[in-house]
């Protein structure tokens, strides 16, 4: 090599260590404690040993009633495209929207609305959701994404549920103009 060409390697490598240097003293002199918070997108329930909680009417298991005209007009406010980006952070790593259907971790929710629960083909559902005699409404959409364990007591979703109202309505109103625009 020549020994201009070994200046500028130098020269590259010297700016490099400065700035891991300078890098690491920063960080030594501002501590962020914001880094070291960690920020989970979902959450995964510890399985317990004792019996599951069948009592309907015990305080952890009340679900919130709303009747599907109270539903309708709350989503006709919701906010489409925050559903869109709350169920790209936090539900597509399991589940996929587009067609044609593929199932991942979760079944696909493409078509979801109105398909009947339990009933996607090549899907391992468990026993709870195949044996429902009912259809993916916005009704049952809601009850379920608002606490899944407690109106699907033995789902294998280990979602904890979306706590937040307004989330809740952007997901699901997602999920019925995904379900419709992939209809077409």
């Amino acid at each position: 090599m020549s020994s201009e060409l070994n200046k500028l390697l130098c020269a590259i490598l010297s700016a490099f260590l400065v700035y891991l240097l300078a890098s690491f003293l920063s960080e030594l002199i501002y501590k962020s404690e914001e880094k070291k918070k960690i920020k989970l997108s979902y959450y995964i329930e510890k399985p317990e040993l004792a019996e599951p909680n069948t009592n309907k009417n015990s305080e952890k298991t009340k679900i919130t009633k709303i009747t599907e005209s109270e539903l309708t007009q709350l989503l006709e406010k919701a906010n489409l495209e925050k559903g869109k980006i709350f169920v790209n952070k936090n539900c597509a790593s399991c589940h996929d929207f587009n067609m044609p259907i593929k199932n991942k971790i979760g079944p696909s929710l493409a078509n979801v609305l109105n398909r009947k629960i339990g009933q996607m083909e090549n899907y391992k559902y468990s026993k709870t959701l195949l044996n429902m005699e009912k259809e993916w409404n916005i009704l049952n959409l809601y009850y379920f994404l608002e606490k899944p364990k407690d109106w699907a007591a033995g789902t294998k979703m280990s979602y904890r549920g979306i706590t937040d109202s307004s989330k809740l309505l952007n997901t699901i109103k997602f999920l019925r103009e995904n379900s419709l625009k992939n209809e077409n």
